[in-house]
């Protein structure tokens, strides 16, 4: 069974948007140590993402899940993923306090 590789640059088009999304809903400009925060990774993970320089597959399968949804549906995994994911103590306090 193949999986459908999403290209680089594709991810970085989709990593920038919500990103941007991110900021407008916030008000405010987001670094890449933010995102890290909230992602509960390194400044230098992200800055590779956005940079394309390395692409997680565990980031390919999940976006093609996720697109394989029906919009309501994505929408509702993402709220139960919000509710009742475990996270790192640190990342899930410093996501609260950068949405603030």
């Amino acid at each position: 069974m193949f999986t459908k590789q999403i290209p680089v640059s594709q991810i970085q088009k989709t990593l920038g948007e919500i990103m941007r999304r991110l900021q407008v809903s916030q008000n405010r400009r987001l670094t890449y140590r933010d995102l890290a925060k909230m992602a509960g990774t390194s400044e230098r993970t992200v800055s590779e993402w956005m940079r394309g320089a390395t692409s997680p597959m565990a980031m390919n399968g999940l976006l093609n899940l996720m697109s394989a949804l029906k919009a309501d549906d994505a929408i509702q995994v993402l709220s139960l993923w919000r509710e009742t994911a475990p996270q790192d103590p640190t990342s899930a306090d410093s996501a609260q306090e950068i949405q603030k």
